[in-house]
C-alpha cells in the first residue's frame, strides 16, 4: 500500500511541489509521517495502520519531488548527477542502518514505543527542511516573464522507462536472498550478506558513475546528454540478471557475480535517471519528478509479486529472471526515446541562477531571486 500510494500520488505531489516549493513539500511530508506514526501507535488496528501507510506513501511522493526540486535550485547543473545520485544512495544506506536498529528496539521496547520515539526525529527533520532547503516554487501566473510549467513533448517516455526498469529489477531486492538460498544452497545469513555487499558496492558506484556523467553532460542543456549512460546501465542490469539465469547451471560464483553486477548497474541507472529528468524539464521539476516516480513506484509495486507468481507457476527461477531481464531491456529501449526530450530547453530556472545555483538569500528564506530566466518555456522546446 505504501508503494501504491506513492505511485498513484506522485503526479499530484509533483504539481503541489512546484506550487508550494521544495522546503514546504518536504516539511509537509514529515508532518504527515509524524501524524501517521502517532495515530498508528495510539490506535493500533489494521484499518488505521493501513490508512497510515497510504498517508505516509503520499508524503514520500512529496519528498521525492521536493528533494529533486531542491537539488535543481541549490546545486549547479554541472553537479546534478553527483547530487541526485548521492540523494538516491541515501535511501539504501539509511535502510541498511535503520532496519536492524529498529528491529532491535522493537524487540526490546515494542513497536509502539519505536513509533512514538521516531516522531520527534521526524519533526526535527521537518524543521530542518524549512530552515535549510531552498524554495524553488513556481512563480505566480501573473508574472509575464515566468516560464510555463509544462512538461516537454514526449516526456511520458520517462515514466514508461522507469516502470520497465523497476518492475524488472525490484526482484533483486525482494528475491535474491531466497534465490541464493534455494537454488545456490547458501545459508540465509550468507545470502543476505551477498545482497548487502552488492548494495554497498552500488552506493559507491552510483557516485563514481554520476561524476563521470556530470563531466560528459557539462555544457549541455538537454536531459538527453545523460540518457546514453542510463541506457548502458539498464543493459548492465539485464546482463547481471542474465548471469542470475546462467547461475542456476553454472553455480554460486556466477550467481553472486550476477547479484553484484545487476545491483550496481540498477542503482546507478536510477541515480542518473533523476538527473536526466531534471535536465529534460528544468522549469517543471516537481511535475516531471512526480510523473516519472509514478511509473517507478507502480513498477516497484508489481515487480516483486509478479516475479513470485512466475516462480510459483513454473516451479523455478529461470523463467522469472528471464522475464525480469526482458523488462529491463524494454526499459533500455524506452529510455532511448528520451534522448531528444527537452532538447533546446534552457536549464535556467526562475528559482535560481543560470547555473542552477539559487541566490544565497533564497536558500534560507525563499526570497524571490532578481534574475529572470532567459530560456524558452518547456512547451516550446
Amino acid at each position: 500500500m505504501f508503494y501504491g500510494a506513492t505511485g498513484v500520488g506522485s503526479p499530484v505531489a509533483g504539481r503541489l511541489t512546484d506550487r508550494m516549493g521544495a522546503r514546504r513539500a518536504v516539511a509537509l511530508d514529515q508532518v504527515l509521517v509524524a501524524g501517521a506514526l502517532v495515530v498508528g501507535a495510539l490506535f493500533p488496528v489494521y484499518p488505521v495502520l493501513l490508512a497510515g501507510a497510504v498517508v505516509a506513501g503520499f508524503g514520500y511522493a512529496l519528498t521525492n519531488a521536493g528533494t529533486n526540486l531542491a537539488v535543481s535550485v541549490a546545486v549547479p547543473v554541472r553537479g546534478h548527477g553527483v547530487a541526485l545520485a548521492t540523494k538516491t544512495a541515501g535511501v539504501p544506506v539509511l535502510v541498511a542502518v535503520s532496519a536492524p536498529l529498529a528491529a532491535a528496539a522493537g524487540e526490546a521496547f515494542g513497536w509502539r514505543a519505536v513509533y512514538l520515539a521516531t516522531v520527534p526525529v521526524v519533526l526535527l527533520v521537518a524543521a530542518a527542511a524549512l530552515w535549510v532547503l531552498p524554495d524553488g516554487r513556481s512563480p505566480r501566473r501573473t508574472d509575464p516573464a515566468a516560464p510555463v510549467r509544462v512538461l516537454p513533448r514526449g516526456f511520458l517516455w520517462f515514466p514508461v522507462g522507469a516502470f520497465c526498469l523497476v518492475a524488472g529489477s525490484q526482484p533483486l531486492y525482494s528475491w535474491t536472498v531466497a534465490y541464493l538460498h534455494e537454488v545456490g544452497g547458501l545459508e540465509l545469513p550468507v545470502a543476505g550478506s551477498v545482497t548487502a555487499a552488492g548494495s554497498v558496492a552500488a552506493v559507491v558506484a552510483m557516485v563514481v558513475v554520476a561524476r563521470r556523467s556530470d563531466r560528459v553532460a557539462a555544457g549541455r542543456t538537454a536531459g538527453g546528454s545523460r540518457i546514453p549512460a542510463v541506457v548502458t546501465l539498464c543493459v548492465g542490469t539485464a546482463a547481471g540478471e542474465a548471469l542470475l539465469v546462467a547461475g542456476t547451471a553454472a553455480g554460486v560464483p556466477v550467481m553472486v557475480a550476477g547479484v553484484v553486477v545487476a545491483t550496481v548497474a540498477q542503482l546507478s541507472a536510477i541515480g542518473l535517471m533523476h538527473a536526466a529528468v531534471v535536465a529534460a524539464a528544468p522549469h517543471a521539476v516537481g511535475r516531471a519528478s512526480g510523473v516519472t516516480m509514478a511509473g517507478y513506484y507502480v513498477g516497484a509495486l508489481v515487480g516483486a509479486p509478479v516475479f513470485g507468481a512466475v516462480v510459483d507457476a513454473t516451479g523455478g527461477y529461470v523463467p522469472a529472471w528471464t522475464m525480469s531481464l526482458a523488462l529491463v531491456l524494454c526499459g533500455a529501449a524506452t529510455f532511448t526515446r528520451c534522448r531528444a526530450v527537452g532538447s533546446g530547453v534552457s536549464s535556467d530556472r526562475t528559482g535560481g541562477a543560470s547555473d542552477g545555483v539559487a541566490p544565497r538569500r533564497s536558500r534560507i528564506r525563499g526570497a524571490a531571486p532578481q534574475r529572470v530566466p532567459r530560456g524558452r518555456n518547456a512547451a516550446g522546446g
